[in-house]
């Protein structure tokens, strides 16, 4: 059964936020999520439920699917 990997997860958003010059509360604004909620979850601190991981593919421009392994 694959799981998803908190190291992707985390590795994803820092480097993508990143690359298009947001920051976790501009992440925040644009996906719904709470910003304390992104900082966990680059933290690996907090596993975001469906609906959140695939907002934050949507607007860091990835598929949520690439994280399970």
């Amino acid at each position: 059964m694959k799981t998803l990997s908190t190291a992707l997860l985390a590795n994803l958003i820092t480097t993508n936020r990143k690359k298009l010059s947001m920051t976790q509360q501009s992440l925040a604004d644009a996906t719904g999520i709470n910003r304390s909620l992104i900082s966990r979850m680059e933290k690996e601190d907090f596993l975001p439920s469906i609906p959140q991981l695939e907002q934050l593919g949507e607007t860091l421009d990835f598929e949520p699917q690439t994280l399970f392994v």
